[in-house]
């Protein structure tokens, strides 16, 4: 599948899971990949909520250098240290740890079967939702905070 058809794909399986005419009168056709990784993240209680796109779509469909540029891990055994602000995805069977560390304020969506630990060191804030079946344990030192959500469904 082309970029092209791909991002057209994402947009018309979007819309049949109850898009917002906002945001799909936003979607163009021509729209990167990037641009589409960008909403995934910003509209993660959407992709959250309907399991958009299917896990078995993302691992078809995309490329592992695309989602690491958006911080997305996918069924990948992950040793990452994060020193700046920003997002983390890990999804399908995901494991490992999340180390941040320095004045930064990161936040972390553990979804599917995903087991990924967070370690928060130097004054940072971390927020940590874990979703389905995923798991983890979270762990600071006296300077930093983490917030940790089960949004686990029973």
């Amino acid at each position: 599948m082309t970029e092209k058809e791909l991002n057209i794909t994402l947009r018309e399986l979007a819309r049949a899971q109850g898009l917002c005419d906002e945001w799909y009168e936003a979607w163009g056709d021509d729209d990167s990949i990037d641009l589409c990784l960008d909403r995934f993240i910003r509209g993660f209680d959407f992709v959250q909520e309907r399991d958009y796109p299917p896990l078995d779509f993302c691992r078809k469909n995309f490329d592992v250098d695309d989602l690491h540029r958006h911080n997305i891990y996918l069924d990948e055994e992950v040793e990452i240290e994060a020193d700046r602000s920003g997002y983390y995805v890990f999804l399908g069977n995901c494991k490992g740890t999340l180390t941040v560390d320095g004045f930064v304020a990161v936040t972390v969506y553990v979804r599917h079967d995903s087991n990924i630990n967070v370690e928060a060191f130097n004054g940072c804030k971390v927020f940590v939702s874990y979703y389905e079946q995923s798991n983890g344990e979270c762990s600071h030192d006296g300077w930093s905070k983490i917030k940790k959500y089960d949004r686990r469904k029973e």
